[in-house]
C-alpha cells in the first residue's frame, strides 16, 4: 500500500517541531560526534538590544550551510553563539526607553542601578533573539553560548589590557578625538560616519597687523575661528610667499596669530590660506604639534562655546555660527558665501554631529617598541594565514592596517567593562595602580581610599577578543580543540570595526590568527538596488517571511546569485519562487513515494540495477553532482553550488526522469538518486528535507547526521549521458515543432522512423505516435535518427501560411528601419552607447527570429513531399 502523502508541506506547520528534534538529539554539540577532524566558526555575537534582521539571517544562513555541510563530512563542528553588551548602542537603546516609558535619565538611576537594569534587559533580548534566531535553522550548541559580559569573557579581556600595560602599548594622553555630544563619549574613527550634506563655504577676512591689508580664508566651520592660533598655506603657493611669517589679527578676539606654511594645506581649496584650530580638528591639531602652536578649546563637550569664547560662551555651535556670522558682516569681514557640500562626521550609533576635541583617554599603542600589533597583523595577512573571500579584501585589510594609528579605548559611558585602573586619592592620577580586583591599599603611600576609573571600554576592545576567549584560552578544552578556527563569516561593512581588533589581539595573546578563512557577505538591497531603511519603507521583516513562506525559502533567497563581499538584492517575490522551489521539491517526494509501495530511500546502487539509457544517465548525472556541489562548498562558492543543485533537481530529475519512471518503474534507482538529491539540498533547505528523510526513512538517525554523499565515479558515464542528450534534443524538436505551428498538447501527432531505439520514452514525452508505413510531413533529424512528423491533418495549413507571411514581413520591416538608423553617422555620434548596443541586440534578435521563421514557412510549403 503506498504511502498517504499531504499535497502540500506547510513550513510553519513542521519547522519549529523540526528545531526541536534537532535540539533535542544533542547533535549541535560537537561533543556528541567523534570524530579527529573539527569544524569552528565562531558565530559574529548580536547587540544583545534588539532583535533579528537580514543581515543576521544572511550570515547565519551562510554560517549554517558550511556548519551542517561540515556535520555530515562526519567532522565535530561547533558553531559557536553568543551576544555582545555593545556598549554605546546598547546605552543609547535602554536610554531613549526609560526616557520615553518612565520620563527618566540615567542620571536618575545613579551608575549602579542604571547597570543593573540595562543588564536585565540585554539578557531578555539576548533569549528573545535566540528564539529568533532558531527559526532561520541555525544549528548552533546553545549550551556553549556566552554574553560578553559573562565573568570568564570578561576577566579574559581585562587580563589582555593589564598584559598590554605592562608590555608598554597602553598610555593614558591628551589626543585630540572623536566626541558625541548626545552619548558624552570618545568615538574612535571606525565609529564615526561620513555623511555628504549641503553646507556653506565662508570666506573670511583676517586683517594684517599694522596693515589695512587682509588674507582671506575659507572655512566651513566659523565658529571654531575663536580658537584659532594660525593661518596657513603651502609653502608652494606663490600667492602668499611674501605673507608666510607675518601676523594677523584674530577677528572677534582681537588675538595675535602667525601666518605659517604647511606642505599639508591644499592650495585648490578656497583661497589656498586656511585657519588652524589645534583643539577642533585632527589635522590641525597634528600642525598645530609640528609648529609648536597653542591649543585653546573653545567648544566644550555638550558642544556649547566655553568661556575662552569670549561673548559667545553657553551657546549651542548651531547658534554661535549664526551669531558669529553675524558679527562678521557687521564688521565688514566677510567677503562671500558659497554653497558647498561638507562632509560632515556624525555618530554611527545615535547619529548626532561629532566634535573633534582634545581629551584625555586611554590608547593602545599599535607601533610598540616591545609588540606592534600593526606590523605584526601584516606580516600575518602577507603569509597568507588568513585566506580571504573574496580574495580582493586581502588588499583592503592590508591597507586598513598599513595606515593604522593608535586606537583609543576609553569611553565615557556606564553600560560596559570599566577600565582595570585605580587612582589613589593622595597620590593622584599620574600614579595609577593597574588592576582587575581592586587593590587593598596604594602600594606607594598605603592609602586605602581608591577609586576606580570611570571610563569604560570601547565596545571593539573586549568583542575583539571573542574568539580565543569563548573558548576558554588559555587551558580550555574548546581552545585546544578548535583553535584557530576553521571560519569567520562577517558582513563586509565591520572590517575596519570587529576583524581587524580580532587579527591583531588575537596574534598578541595567542601567536595565531583567530581563524583559517574570512568569508565577507555583502548588504542585503530591495528590488531596486536601493539600501534598505525603515523611513523608505523597503525593508523585508525575517521573521514575517519564515512566517509566511518558511525558512528554507528565505534561506535559499539570502544566498541566490550571491559572491561574497558583494551587495545582493532581496524583496518578497524572490522569498515566493524559492517557496515554489521548496514545494517542487515535496511534489518530487509526494509523487516519488505515492507511485510505488516497494520504493526506499538507497545508499548505494551497483551496475547491475541501473537498467536503461535514463537510469545510466540519471545516476551518471547525480554523481557528477555530487562531484561539482562539493567542490563548489569546498571553494566557498555557495550561490554556485546551490545552482547546480537547482539545474539537477528541477531541470533534469523532476523534468526528464520522473516523467520517465512513470514507464520504466525502476524504483531503485530512483530511491538512489531521491538519497542523494536530500543529502546534498540538506545544508541550505534543512527543515523540508529533514521532514521528507524522516517520513521516507524510519531509521532512528537524522539526516543533519547522514554522511554527505561521496561521488562514485564508477558510475559516472559520459556516453550516456551524450546519447540521452541526443534523445533530448529530438523530443525538444518535437515540442517545439508542436508549439510553433500551435497544435494542442492533447493532439497525438504520428509520426515514422527507421532503427527507432527508446520509442516509448520519445512517444511519451513528445505525444507522438509511432507508426509502420512511411509518413509524409516535416523532418527533423538528430545523430543516427531521422523522424517524419505528420502534421498536415492537425493544422490549418494555408491559414498558417498567412500567419508566418505576415511575421515574416514584419520582422524584414524591423530590420530595414535598424538597418537604416544603424548606418546613420548622426545616431551613431549622439546617441548613447548603451541605446546603439541595444539596437545592435534587437538586430541580431530579430535576425535570429527571421531564420526560425522562414524555415517553419519552408516547411509548411514542403509538407506533403518529404520522406525517410
Amino acid at each position: 500500500m503506498t504511502q498517504e502523502i499531504p499535497k502540500t508541506y506547510e513550513a510553519n506547520k513542521y519547522e519549529d517541531g523540526i528545531y526541536k528534534l534537532w535540539e533535542e538529539s544533542g547533535f549541535f554539540n560537537p561533543d556528541r560526534i567523534k570524530s579527529k577532524k573539527k569544524y569552528c566558526n565562531i558565530l559574529p555575537p548580536p547587540n544583545a538590544n534588539g532583535e533579528l534582521h537580514l543581515g543576521h539571517a544572511s550570515g547565519y544562513t551562510v554560517m549554517d550551510i558550511f556548519g551542517r555541510y561540515h556535520r555530515m563530512k562526519g567532522e565535530k563542528v561547533l558553531l559557536y553563539p553568543g551576544k555582545d553588551h555593545a556598549g554605546i548602542q546598547s546605552q543609547v537603546v535602554y536610554e531613549r526607553k526609560i526616557k520615553e516609558e518612565r520620563g527618566i535619565s540615567r542620571y536618575d538611576l545613579g551608575r549602579e542601578k542604571f547597570y543593573k537594569e540595562i543588564y536585565d534587559f540585554c539578557i531578555d533580548r539576548s533569549n528573545y533573539m535566540r528564539a529568533q534566531e532558531k527559526k532561520i535553522g541555525i544549528s548552533a550548541d546553545w549550551s556553549r553560548e556566552k554574553f560578553t559580559l559573562d565573568p570568564e569573557v570578561l576577566s579574559g579581556a581585562l587580563e589582555t589590557f593589564v598584559k598590554m600595560e605592562k608590555d608598554g602599548m597602553i598610555y593614558r594622553g591628551e589626543r585630540i578625538i572623536n566626541w558625541c555630544p548626545r552619548c558624552a563619549t570618545a568615538l574612535s574613527d571606525v565609529e564615526v560616519l561620513h555623511k555628504k550634506t549641503a553646507g556653506k563655504l565662508y570666506y573670511i577676512k583676517y586683517p594684517l597687523k599694522d596693515s589695512k591689508q587682509f588674507i582671506i580664508v575659507a572655512t566651513t566651520r566659523p565658529e571654531t575661528m575663536l580658537g584659532d592660533t594660525a593661518v596657513a598655506v603651502n609653502p608652494k603657493d606663490k600667492r602668499f610667499e611674501k605673507l608666510v611669517g607675518k601676523i594677523v589679527i584674530l577677528p572677534l578676539q582681537n588675538r595675535e596669530i602667525p601666518i605659517i606654511a604647511d606642505r599639508r594645506m591644499e592650495m585648490e581649496f578656497g583661497t589656498g590660506a586656511v585657519k588652524i584650530t589645534p583643539a577642533h580638528d585632527p589635522l590641525d591639531w597634528q600642525i598645530g604639534k609640528d609648529h609648536k602652536l597653542q591649543e585653546i578649546q573653545v567648544i566644550n563637550e555638550k558642544a556649547e562655546i566655553t568661556k575662552l569664547g569670549g561673548r559667545h560662551v553657553g551657546q549651542k555651535v548651531e547658534e554661535a555660527r549664526e551669531n558669529i556670522v553675524r558679527d562678521l558682516t557687521e564688521l565688514g569681514l566677510i567677503e562671500k558665501i558659497e554653497e558647498n557640500e561638507i562632509n560632515k562626521s556624525i555618530c554611527e550609533r545615535c547619529k548626532e554631529t561629532i566634535e573633534p576635541l582634545i581629551s584625555k583617554q586611554w590608547f593602545v599603542d599599535v607601533d610598540a617598541k616591545k609588540y606592534s600589533l600593526k606590523k605584526e597583523s601584516l606580516k600575518a595577512i602577507k603569509n597568507k594565514q588568513i585566506k580571504f573571500f573574496p580574495n580582493n579584501f586581502e588588499k583592503i585589510m592590508t591597507q586598513w592596517f598599513s595606515g593604522l594609528h593608535d586606537w583609543c579605548i576609553s569611553r565615557q559611558i556606564w553600560w560596559g567593562p570599566q577600565i582595570p585602573v585605580w587612582y589613589c586619592e593622595k597620590c593622584g592620577e599620574e600614579n595609577y595602580i593597574v588592576s582587575i580586583e581592586k587593590p587593598t591599599n596604594c602600594p606607594k603611600c598605603k592609602g586605602t581610599k581608591l577609586t576606580q576609573d570611570p571610563d569604560t571600554f570601547d565596545t571593539w576592545f573586549s568583542s575583539g577578543q571573542w574568539p580565543y576567549t569563548v573558548l576558554g584560552y588559555p587551558k580550555g578544552q574548546d581552545y585546544k580543540d578548535f583553535y584557530p578556527t576553521e571560519m569567520m563569516v562577517m558582513g563586509r561593512d565591520i572590517l575596519s570595526f570587529w576583524c581587524s581588533k580580532m587579527i591583531m589581539l588575537s596574534l598578541y595573546r595567542t601567536g595565531k590568527v583567530p581563524f583559517k578563512n574570512l568569508f565577507f557577505t555583502g548588504l542585503i538591497r530591495d528590488k531596486d538596488g536601493q539600501k534598505m531603511s525603515k523611513s523608505k519603507g523597503n525593508g523585508v521583516d525575517p521573521l514575517e517571511m519564515i512566517e509566511k513562506y518558511g525558512a528554507d525559502a528565505l534561506r535559499m533567497s539570502l544566498i541566490t546569485d550571491t559572491t561574497p563581499g558583494l551587495d545582493t538584492r532581496l524583496y518578497e517575490e524572490k522569498i515566493e519562487k524559492y517557496r515554489n522551489f521548496v514545494t517542487k521539491l515535496w511534489n518530487i517526494y509526494r509523487y516519488s513515494f505515492s507511485s510505488s509501495e516497494n520504493l526506499e530511500l538507497v545508499e548505494k546502487i551497483s551496475k547491475k540495477d541501473v537498467r536503461s539509457l535514463a537510469d545510466q544517465w540519471i545516476v551518471s548525472r547525480a554523481n557528477q553532482t555530487i562531484l561539482e556541489t562539493s567542490k563548489m562548498l569546498e571553494n566557498k562558492n555557495i550561490a554556485l553550488a546551490e545552482n547546480i543543485l537547482i539545474k539537477f533537481t528541477w531541470d533534469e530529475l523532476a523534468a526528464w526522469y520522473l516523467e520517465i519512471h512513470k514507464l520504466e518503474k525502476n524504483d531503485k534507482v530512483l530511491g538512489y538518486v531521491l538519497d542523494k538529491v536530500l543529502k546534498l539540498w540538506h545544508p541550505f533547505m534543512p527543515f523540508v528535507t529533514e521532514k521528507i528523510y524522516g517520513d521516507a526513512n524510519k531509521k532512528v538517525k537524522m539526516l543533519m547526521v547522514e554522511k554527505w554523499p561521496v561521488s562514485d565515479k564508477k558510475l559516472i558515464d559520459k556516453k550516456s549521458e551524450k546519447e540521452f542528450r541526443d534523445l533530448q534534443e529530438m523530443i525538444v524538436k518535437i515540442r517545439n515543432i508542436r508549439s510553433s505551428y500551435r497544435i494542442a498538447p492533447s493532439e497525438i501527432i504520428e509520426a515514422y522512423a527507421k532503427k527507432l531505439k527508446n520509442q516509448e520514452i520519445i512517444e511519451k514525452l513528445g505525444r507522438v505516435k509511432f507508426v509502420d508505413a512511411k509518413k509524409q510531413g516535416i523532418e527533423i533529424s538528430g545523430k543516427d535518427l531521422k523522424i517524419v512528423l505528420d502534421i498536415a491533418e492537425l493544422i490549418d495549413v494555408e491559414k498558417e501560411k498567412k500567419n508566418f507571411a505576415k511575421e515574416i514581413a514584419n520582422l524584414e520591416n524591423l530590420i530595414a528601419k535598424n538597418n537604416t538608423l544603424l548606418a546613420n553617422k548622426n545616431f551613431l555620434a549622439s546617441a548613447p552607447k548603451e541605446i546603439i548596443d541595444n539596437n545592435k541586440a534587437k538586430m541580431i534578435e530579430y535576425k535570429t527570429k527571421l531564420k526560425k521563421q522562414k524555415e517553419l514557412f519552408s516547411n509548411l510549403n514542403n509538407l506533403g513531399k518529404q520522406g525517410v
